[in-house]
């Protein structure tokens, strides 16, 4: 007697229709964590660890014939990243494919797979930035992402704006001002570049206008708009949905080592069939960590 036909029978028609429907959704909806973090491949390991180093301070004049002096670098602190696995799954009944519907309701059910695993990653992005001002949540340095205390060899600075404040042209000037003034884990003087403001969606058309309008926002003065003048916040405004203050925003800048999201497995979609039910089941699984390793990445205030 031959054996009865299985769902697992379908693997090689079903699979193929449904990663296509995977990939069409999660390839083609534009993301919003990407535009803040930087994604970089994970190391082969079950953490990432990254050493924050200082250097020397200001070299010292040598009159004639003094011999050179020496300055000791070193580690400040260490960011480590440990990654996650994150994934869901669905399974398809032997009477759904006996019916001939698994295909329809598994194209259906593989778009709201693919959702739910953006809607994770965009999540746990924004919520960097909804626990920037948390004390309970610290990054490497010790203290939250945005404070005014973060730890430098001889001191401390700050890329928390000195007098919090909502979104105007005033805060953003003064923002732009203290990323001016940002300095190294020593002390001296860098060249910090705003690149973009990150606003919540409430702050958009704020956003908008602060960075569009030709002469100065909110006064009858006819006065330049010195942010839209000299060419400062080129990159405009990434507005991340699911941020939950309403009232707080950073300036981005192009600090090297900051916001970044480390994949160590890349997204895997496998569909397999249970012996003992005979239902398809389709799971798709990555594996990643968010965070930061520099703060001087955002520069920020939690508004009024």
């Amino acid at each position: 007697m031959a054996a009865p036909m299985r769902s697992t029978d379908f693997r090689s028609i079903v699979e193929p229709i449904l990663n296509e429907c995977f990939d069409g959704v999660y390839d083609q909806r534009a993301d919003e964590w990407s535009r803040v973090f930087r994604e970089q491949q994970g190391i082969p390991r079950n953490y990432h660890e990254e050493p924050v180093l200082y250097g020397f301070g200001a070299a010292p004049q040598l009159p004639d014939g003094t011999p050179v002096t020496y300055q000791q670098g070193g580690v400040l602190f260490l960011q480590r990243y440990v990654y996650n696995v994150y994934g869901l799954a669905f399974a398809l009944t032997k009477v759904l494919v006996e019916d001939g519907d698994h295909i329809r309701i598994g194209q259906v059910y593989a778009k709201h797979l693919a959702q739910s695993l953006i809607e994770t990653k965009e999540t746990l992005s924004a919520n960097v930035l909804n626990r920037a001002f948390n004390s309970s949540y610290v990054g490497g340095d010790g203290v939250s992402l945005t404070s005014a205390s973060h730890p430098i060899v001889s001191g401390t600075f700050s890329n928390q704006l000195t007098t919090a404040a909502n979104l105007s042209q005033t805060s953003l000037e003064q923002m732009l001002i203290q990323i001016r003034q940002a300095v190294d884990n020593n002390g001296k003087k860098i060249r910090l570049v705003a690149r973009q403001l990150v606003v919540a969606p409430g702050n958009v058309f704020q956003a908008e206008v602060l960075l569009k309008s030709v002469l100065r926002t909110g006064t009858a003065n006819n006065d330049l708009n010195p942010i839209k003048s000299i060419g400062l916040l080129d990159e405009g405004a990434a507005v991340l949905s699911r941020l939950t203050n309403a009232s707080a925003w950073w300036v981005q800048t192009d600090a090297p080592e900051g916001a970044k999201l480390l994949m160590r497995r890349g997204l895997e979609k496998t569909m397999e069939g249970d012996f003992e039910t005979d239902s398809m089941r389709y799971k798709a699984t990555e594996r990643y960590t968010v965070g930061w390793t520099d703060p001087r990445t955002l520069y920020g205030t939690a508004g009024v």
